[in-house]
Protein backbone atom coordinates (compact mmCIF):
# COMPACT_ATOMS: atom_id res chain seq x y z
CA UNK A 1 0.00 0.00 0.00
CA UNK A 2 1.24 3.63 -0.92
CA UNK A 3 1.94 5.98 1.57
CA UNK A 4 -0.62 8.59 0.30
CA UNK A 5 -3.37 5.92 0.21
CA UNK A 6 -2.52 4.74 4.04
CA UNK A 7 -3.19 8.31 5.10
CA UNK A 8 -6.79 8.44 2.60
CA UNK A 9 -7.83 5.24 4.57
CA UNK A 10 -6.84 6.81 8.11
CA UNK A 11 -8.68 9.89 6.98
CA UNK A 12 -11.96 8.40 6.03
CA UNK A 13 -11.86 6.28 9.50
CA UNK A 14 -11.52 9.37 11.30
CA UNK A 15 -15.06 10.28 13.27
CA UNK A 16 -17.00 13.17 12.68
CA UNK A 17 -17.15 15.31 15.40
CA UNK A 18 -19.99 14.55 17.90
CA UNK A 19 -23.04 17.49 17.43
CA UNK A 20 -23.02 19.95 20.11
CA UNK A 21 -25.97 18.97 22.77
CA UNK A 22 -28.99 21.09 22.97
CA UNK A 23 -29.35 22.97 26.13
CA UNK A 24 -32.70 21.91 28.61
CA UNK A 25 -33.39 25.88 29.45
CA UNK A 26 -32.48 28.91 27.25
CA UNK A 27 -32.80 32.43 27.75
CA UNK A 28 -32.55 36.02 25.56
CA UNK A 29 -29.58 37.77 26.27
CA UNK A 30 -28.02 35.01 28.31
CA UNK A 31 -28.04 31.76 26.78
CA UNK A 32 -24.95 31.71 24.09
CA UNK A 33 -25.88 30.83 20.90
CA UNK A 34 -29.72 31.57 21.38
CA UNK A 35 -30.48 32.44 18.07
CA UNK A 36 -29.28 29.34 16.40
CA UNK A 37 -31.92 27.55 18.59
CA UNK A 38 -35.82 26.38 17.38
CA UNK A 39 -38.25 26.43 19.91
CA UNK A 40 -40.64 23.70 19.51
CA UNK A 41 -43.65 22.49 20.75
CA UNK A 42 -43.35 18.53 21.67
CA UNK A 43 -46.65 17.51 20.89
CA UNK A 44 -47.26 19.01 17.57
CA UNK A 45 -43.56 19.62 16.14
CA UNK A 46 -44.70 23.02 15.12
CA UNK A 47 -41.76 25.82 15.57
CA UNK A 48 -42.74 28.41 18.36
CA UNK A 49 -41.77 31.86 17.22
CA UNK A 50 -40.93 34.83 19.39
CA UNK A 51 -39.66 32.70 22.32
CA UNK A 52 -38.15 35.02 25.08
CA UNK A 53 -37.48 31.98 27.22
CA UNK A 54 -37.89 28.44 27.44
CA UNK A 55 -37.19 25.48 29.69
CA UNK A 56 -37.82 22.14 28.23
CA UNK A 57 -37.56 19.79 31.89
CA UNK A 58 -40.39 22.20 33.21
CA UNK A 59 -42.37 22.56 30.30
CA UNK A 60 -42.06 26.82 30.26
CA UNK A 61 -42.15 28.62 27.46
CA UNK A 62 -42.23 32.56 27.51
CA UNK A 63 -42.72 34.88 24.37
CA UNK A 64 -44.08 38.00 22.96
CA UNK A 65 -47.98 37.88 22.45
CA UNK A 66 -48.77 37.95 18.63
CA UNK A 67 -51.90 38.78 17.19
CA UNK A 68 -53.03 39.12 13.51
CA UNK A 69 -49.25 38.79 12.74
CA UNK A 70 -48.73 42.02 14.84
CA UNK A 71 -46.66 42.00 18.39
CA UNK A 72 -49.32 43.63 21.25
CA UNK A 73 -48.24 46.35 23.16
CA UNK A 74 -49.29 46.54 27.03
CA UNK A 75 -48.76 50.49 27.45
CA UNK A 76 -45.36 51.14 26.21
CA UNK A 77 -43.70 47.81 26.64
CA UNK A 78 -44.78 44.69 24.40
CA UNK A 79 -46.51 41.99 25.89
CA UNK A 80 -45.56 38.85 26.98
CA UNK A 81 -46.90 35.26 27.54
CA UNK A 82 -45.66 32.30 30.03
CA UNK A 83 -47.11 29.29 29.22
CA UNK A 84 -46.90 25.48 30.56
CA UNK A 85 -45.70 23.77 27.37
CA UNK A 86 -43.87 20.59 26.47
CA UNK A 87 -40.75 21.76 24.36
CA UNK A 88 -37.87 20.90 23.01
CA UNK A 89 -35.18 22.40 21.80
CA UNK A 90 -33.17 21.85 18.06
CA UNK A 91 -29.95 23.21 16.36
CA UNK A 92 -30.94 25.56 13.19
CA UNK A 93 -28.52 24.24 10.93
CA UNK A 94 -26.28 26.53 8.30
CA UNK A 95 -28.43 27.26 4.86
Amino acid sequence: MKKEDTAATVANETPAPAPKPVPTQAKVGVTPDFAKLRVVDADTGKTIAHVLEADTEKGFVRRYAVEGGNFVREGSDLKAIEEERKVRFEWIEAA
